[in-house]
C-alpha cells in the first residue's frame, strides 16, 4: 500500500488517468485496513479475552469484514454532505454586519470530483458572504491541471474578497504551484501578513509551521491594534490567544474517520474541532470541507463555517 501511494506520487503528472486509479485503490484498501484491525482487536479483547466462550476467529473475521464495509458505504455518503455550521460572533470593534464564510481542508486532487468543488462553491454563493477565507490544505497534487479542478472557486466573488493561507500540504505540493493556482481562482494568499480589509476589519495569516518558524505575535503586531483582528492559521496551535479577536484554523478534520476522531481529540486536548471562548477571544477550528486519504466520514462531517460577524450595540 505504502509503494502503491509512492508510484502514484510518482506518475500522477505524467499518468493522472493511472493515478487516479491507484489511488482510489489505495485510498479505499486503506481505509477498509484501518476500519477492519480496529474492529478486529475490539471484537478480540471483547470475545477473547472478556466472554472467551463466544471466540470464534472465522466469525470474528467476518463480523469484523462486514461491519468495515458497512461503515465505509455510510462513511462515503457521509463525507459528500456538506455541512453548514452558523456562528455568530459580536464585537463593539464590528462597526457593520457581516457575513464571513470560511472553510479549509478541500485537498484538491485526483481523489476530489471537480462536481465536488462545483458544490462548495456554489454552497458558498449561495450563504451570499461579504468576504471568504480558506484555511490551507486547498491543494493536494502537483499535476498541472490541478487548477482546473478548483476553478469552480473563482466563481466565488464576496464584495470584500477571498483570502488564503497554505498548509502543509501545499508545502510537500510545491508552495509556488499552489500559490499560483489560488492566486488564478482569485485568493489573496497571505503569506506572513496582515491586510486591513475595510474601516474596521483587518485580515492576518500565517504559513503553515512546515513553511516557516515566525510567530503568531510578529504577524498580529502589522494588523491595526485597534480594529477587529482575524487571525488564520492552519493548525490550531495558537501562541497567545489574547493578541486576536477571531482564530480560524482547520488541519485536523475532527480525525475525520473512526478511530482518529479520538486520537485529535486526545493531540488537540478536545480543541480539535468546534466553537471556543478563550478570555474573549474568539477561536473556530473547522473539521474541513474535503478528505484526505480515504475518502470516508465517520463520526466527524465535510463543512462549511458561516460567521455572522455583529456589531454590539
Amino acid at each position: 500500500m505504502v509503494f502503491s501511494l509512492f508510484i502514484i506520487r510518482k506518475i500522477e503528472e505524467s499518468k493522472p488517468t493511472i493515478a487516479s486509479f491507484l489511488a482510489h485503490l489505495s485510498f479505499y484498501w486503506m481505509g477498509f485496513l484501518i476500519l477492519f484491525v480496529t474492529f478486529s482487536v475490539t471484537l478480540l479483547l471483547l470475545f477473547g479475552v472478556v466472554y472467551k466462550p463466544f471466540f470464534d476467529k472465522q466469525i470474528n473475521f467476518t463480523i469484523a469484514s462486514l461491519i468495515s464495509l458497512t461503515f465505509i458505504g455510510v462513511g462515503y455518503i457521509n463525507a459528500q454532505k456538506l455541512q453548514i455550521r452558523t456562528i455568530t460572533i459580536q464585537s463593539k470593534k464590528i462597526q457593520k454586519n457581516m457575513r464571513l464564510v470560511f472553510f479549509s481542508d478541500l485537498h484538491a486532487d485526483l481523489m476530489i470530483n471537480k462536481n465536488y468543488v462545483d458544490k462548495i462553491s456554489k454552497t458558498i454563493n449561495d450563504l451570499n458572504p461579504d468576504l471568504v477565507i480558506a484555511g490551507g490544505d486547498m491543494i493536494d497534487s502537483s499535476i498541472d491541471g490541478m487548477e482546473n479542478y478548483i476553478k469552480p472557486l473563482k466563481n466565488i466573488n464576496p464584495i470584500y474578497g477571498k483570502y488564503a493561507v497554505l498548509g502543509n500540504h501545499e508545502f510537500y505540493r510545491g508552495i509556488d504551484k499552489c500559490q499560483t493556482h489560488l492566486e488564478n481562482v482569485g485568493f489573496r494568499v497571505l503569506r506572513n501578513d496582515c491586510v486591513k480589509v475595510n474601516e474596521f476589519l483587518n485580515i492576518a495569516g500565517i504559513d503553515d509551521t512546515t513553511i516557516t518558524s515566525v510567530k503568531d505575535r510578529e504577524i498580529l503586531s502589522k494588523c491595526n491594534k485597534n480594529d477587529f483582528k482575524i487571525f488564520v492559521k492552519h493548525r490550531p496551535l495558537i501562541d497567545d490567544y489574547s493578541i486576536f479577536d477571531l482564530a480560524l484554523c482547520g488541519h485536523t478534520h475532527a480525525g475525520q474517520m473512526f478511530p482518529f476522531t479520538l486520537l485529535t481529540k486526545a493531540y488537540y486536548h478536545n480543541r480539535d474541532f468546534g466553537y471556543f471562548n478563550i478570555n474573549g477571544s474568539h477561536l473556530i477550528i473547522s473539521s474541513g470541507a474535503g478528505t484526505w486519504g480515504p475518502p470516508f466520514r465517520i463520526f466527524s462531517s465535510s463543512e462549511i463555517v458561516l460567521i455572522n460577524l455583529e456589531k454590539l450595540n
